[in-house]
């Protein structure tokens, strides 16, 4: 049984692919924080109040015409950074979205395809640098 609840949770965080994303300011209900990944079906979240895992909320992006998402807290951990002025505490949540009426769905569909095909065209372009940095230094080395 444990084993079945284990392999569930591990299937339910990979139902679809994640997306790294630039620092993007939400709210988690009325904490402040900051998306850091982005799939189709939840979320990473940093912040600086603790909130408890099982926690009903809802995930707001205001910069992005304030979309509302109804959502869960699946986990919480607290993690440190060492800072100039010594070490830095912080939540990391794993946000996963609820089910959503049609119209809430549309404005998050748009805004994930968007950032999507935004960190996409990073990608492509952080590739085609490297490759043309190979070439080039091949290219001064066989000369």
């Amino acid at each position: 049984m444990v084993g079945e609840l284990l392999m569930e949770s591990t299937m339910d965080r990979r139902q679809s692919e994640r997306y790294e994303t630039p620092s993007i300011p939400v709210q988690i209900s009325d904490i402040d924080g900051n998306m850091i990944d982005l799939s189709l079906t939840g979320a990473a979240v940093v912040h600086r109040s603790p909130i408890k895992p099982g926690t009903a909320c809802t995930l707001i992006f205001p910069s992005y015409g304030g979309i509302y998402i109804p959502c869960q807290v699946l986990r919480s951990l607290v993690q440190v950074r060492q800072a100039e002025r010594g070490s830095e505490y912080f939540f990391r949540s794993a946000i996963s979205f609820l089910p959503m009426s049609e119209n809430e769905k549309g404005p998050l569909e748009e805004f994930i395809t968007i950032q999507m095909e935004r960190l996409d065209r990073i990608k492509a372009e952080f590739r085609a640098a490297r490759e043309r940095e190979s070439h080039e230094t091949e290219s001064a080395e066989s000369s």
